[in-house]
């Protein structure tokens, strides 16, 4: 019986010591994540690459900018990332005053290529496509990177294809056809296309619906495929110069209802006109609208 109790007894030992060292263990593991340091800078910037990677470009621009409280010099690249944080991030705005920053404060040949290539970018995601255009026309000789260089002007190219210059967006994407980049290279080879089809949509001449109108109320619009309109025009103009003429026809030229009603016939004909010209403009960029909207556009980081 001795034996078997000193036997149970040792199991019962061993079983504490393990459940001992068990918890030893766990405590141990505890400690070691308290000491941590979450906010260090170095883990600051780990929590923001992870942010940026996970394509949380906003919430990434905070801990980029605490790691630039905590570590405020020679930090360029950081700068870099919380500019296009906010391009990618769909503050187009805010990029273009981050990048202009960078640009006054960095020397760095690869910052700077790219930040003109960034802001001509942002203007082009802001819809301002001829600023666009002017901004990287006049910034090409600052960029030295060939592949910015060349992302430029096909940013241009797009902007002349927003802008319905089809025959200017042509020349430009014709040019970067023979580019070293495979990836410019590729993508102007789908947009030439879209500029030579671009100069054979159908279009309505602002010119000519004027002068149709100015012949016959409402044949303009009808020119530009808006039917209503026309039949309004027709009959708007038609009914009050027949009534201006009956007006004058019986009393005279002091008739009043003759001067009322040829003044009101007056303005519905001109209208008539410039609603014409308004209408074969409208038809032209409804028409290039629906077409652009096909096109696929991405822009490198």
């Amino acid at each position: 019986m001795s034996i078997q109790f000193q036997i149970i007894h040792s199991k019962q030992i061993l079983r504490l010591l393990l459940i001992i060292l068990l918890n030893l263990s766990c405590l141990n593991n505890v400690f070691s994540e308290e000491s941590i340091d979450y906010y260090s800078p170095e883990n600051v910037l780990k929590f923001a690459d992870n942010l940026f990677n996970q394509g949380d470009y906003l919430r990434a621009i905070g801990e980029y900018q605490r790691h630039l409280f905590y570590v405020p010099v020679d930090n360029e690249q950081i700068q870099y990332k919380i500019a296009l944080c906010y391009r990618l991030g769909g503050r187009p705005e805010k990029s273009i005053h981050a990048f202009h920053d960078l640009l006054s404060d960095s020397s760095d040949s690869r910052f700077v290529s790219s930040a003109y290539y960034q802001i001509g970018v942002s203007y082009f995601l802001m819809e301002q496509f001829g600023k666009s255009e002017d901004f990287l026309q006049s910034s090409l000789p600052h960029i030295s990177d060939i592949r910015y260089s060349t992302e430029a002007q096909q940013v241009i190219g797009l902007s002349y294809l927003m802008q319905r210059d089809w025959v200017a967006a042509e020349n430009t994407f014709n040019n970067l056809l023979q580019s070293d980049v495979i990836e410019v290279r590729e993508k102007a080879v789908t947009y030439n296309m879209y500029a030579q089809q671009g100069r054979q949509l159908p279009r309505r001449s602002p010119l000519l619906a004027g002068i149709m109108s100015s012949i016959i109320p409402g044949s303009g619009r009808l020119y530009t495929g808006r039917v209503n309109d026309a039949i309004t025009s027709i009959i708007t103009v038609g009914i009050t110069g027949w009534q201006a003429y009956d007006g004058f026809r019986r009393d005279g030229l002091s008739s009043v209802k003759g001067w009322t009603l040829g003044t009101l016939s007056g303005i519905f004909y001109l209208g008539n006109i410039y609603g014409s010209v308004i209408s074969a403009r409208v038809y032209n960029d409804h028409v290039a609208e629906e077409f652009l909207s096909t096109l696929y556009i991405t822009f490198p980081d």
